[in-house]
């Protein structure tokens, strides 16, 4: 397998993946970017196309013949059996190592170019420092992805100017120059914006938010998809009243997961972001609750180190 893959190490490919393009766009100068989604990308693979690279890259008939009578099983409907031709699970157990095999003639493409590519199962991402990169790049991605009969996605797919910013895997990365807020794109919210909140965090918490924390090489932010999802699951475990002690506990872990993965977030300026762009009074009340909550944990640590040094 390619080592851009990033998808074959699990959720951690997201974090090395992050990692790598915060390294890049700090260390070189990248002015062009192809951020592509492929089209109903599991759905689409022909069996006989992956089959044949299966046969291409091995040689044990036994593994053959299991990968093969694994890609054409027969699907059981309440119509009866079907035979397809195309498409493997979205979720399967080897849907990854699938992904990771089929697209391996596109990530070996870039192997030898002077440009940085990145692939997370079907989010494809090129950095390019000239434009004939670029159309290089792009010409070659469109020959490959036709040989593999798949398309792109016109509506997340993104080739242009890296001075416009792109996201990549929850990660929105922003141009370098000042704005004037944080993010503040709301989605399927119908109530009003719980401001006495967010002014308590803001005055109280201390801080700033997640973007104004980061170096000038790189401003990463929660892409708002990312905070949307996340507010949803807060909003549909309230309605389907789901104890408070468990929707604080998935809320940690998200925000915990996201400290981790970007490297750079704290904790506390996390939820103070998940609270400035929730609309809903319930989960920005959770949100916040938790804020205070690892606040005042922190200042109870320093407290006991003072006491202790003391």
């Amino acid at each position: 397998m390619n080592k851009n893959c990033y998808h074959l190490d699990g959720p951690t490919g997201v974090k090395y993946a992050t990692q790598r393009i915060k390294q890049v766009l700090q260390s070189e100068n990248h002015c062009y970017v192809i951020r592509a989604d492929i089209k109903s990308f599991y759905a689409s693979i022909p069996y006989f196309k992956l089959i044949q690279d299966i046969k291409k890259y091995y040689n044990d008939p036994k593994l053959i013949t299991m990968l093969e009578n694994i890609i054409t099983n027969p699907i059981d409907t309440p119509r009866g059996m079907k035979n397809p031709s195309k498409g493997i699970a979205l979720r399967g157990p080897l849907s990854q190592f699938f992904s990771g095999l089929y697209l391996k003639p596109l990530d070996d493409a870039f192997n030898n170019m002077n440009v940085t590519y990145l692939r997370f199962q079907d989010d494809i991402l090129i950095l390019c420092k000239t434009k004939r990169q670029l159309t290089r790049c792009r010409q070659r991605m469109m020959q490959i992805l036709n040989e593999r009969h798949l398309s792109l996605s016109r509506k997340k797919t993104r080739i242009g100017n890296i001075d416009r910013g792109f996201h990549f895997l929850g990660i929105s990365y922003l141009p370098t120059q000042p704005v004037d807020n944080t993010i503040n794109t709301h989605v399927n919210d119908d109530q009003t914006q719980p401001t006495n909140i967010v002014h308590d965090l803001n005055t109280n918490g201390g801080g700033r938010m997640v973007s104004e924390h980061q170096n000038m090489g790189c401003r990463m932010v929660p892409h708002p998809r990312t905070l949307r999802k996340a507010r949803e699951q807060v909003k549909a475990m309230v309605n389907d009243g789901v104890s408070l002690p468990r929707i604080r506990n998935y809320l940690h872990r998200f925000v915990l997961w996201w400290q981790k993965t970007s490297t750079e977030w704290s904790y506390q300026n996390i939820l103070r972001t998940f609270v400035s762009t929730c609309k809903i009074p319930a989960p920005a009340g959770i949100a916040a609750d938790l804020f205070r909550r690892a606040t005042s944990q922190v200042g109870v640590l320093f407290q006991g180190l003072s006491c202790t040094i003391a």
